[in-house]
């Protein structure tokens, strides 16, 4: 009985993995990346909190706080790197919140914050020290100082939007 059992659960795992050959709709594990299009299936596993769904297949809105792993690049323990942070912060969300500040932490240091007064398009880069990069996975956590809450129709609390996060060795 035991042995049937096996065989049928062997029986699905190849009738589901030949599936997902032809259908292509199973992503394979990569190696991780040091450039995260936050838009791409096959990297989602290091956005790691605080990312809500793609939208326009190239972009997804943030919470308040949100946090991404990244692979630091070759070269970066020794020469250091700089970490950047592609988003766009919605008119709308300074109209109702005020002026929002961005902070990022990497290993439990804070990095210096920026404020955001308008809305627009904005790219936040920081040098990250090379003592921190040595390692194969970097967790960074960034956070608003405010948000919008989340609204019944899709109950997502609303920061800004991303579309790419970068360590690139210096």
């Amino acid at each position: 009985m035991e042995v049937q059992r096996h065989h049928g659960r062997d029986r699905f795992a190849l009738v589901l993995g030949v599936a997902c050959l032809f259908a292509g709709g199973c992503h394979q594990l990569k190696e991780p990346v040091s450039k995260l299009n936050v838009a791409n299936p096959a990297t989602a596993n290091q956005l790691l909190s605080g990312f809500s769904w793609i939208e326009s297949d190239q972009w997804r809105w943030t919470a308040r706080t949100f946090s991404a792993a990244l692979r630091p690049p070759e070269t970066s323990e020794t020469s250091g790197a700089t970490l950047s942070l592609h988003l766009y912060v919605p008119d709308s969300q300074i109209q109702c919140l005020g002026p929002m500040t961005l902070t990022a932490s990497v290993e439990g240091e804070e990095l210096p914050p920026e404020t955001f007064t308008q809305g627009g398009t904005y790219l936040y880069t920081r040098e990250v020290p090379k003592r921190l990069l040595a390692t194969s996975m970097l967790p960074v956590k960034f956070s608003f100082d405010k948000a919008l809450p989340p609204e019944t129709a899709d109950g997502r609390e609303l920061a800004a939007i991303v579309t790419e996060i970068e360590l690139q060795a210096n």
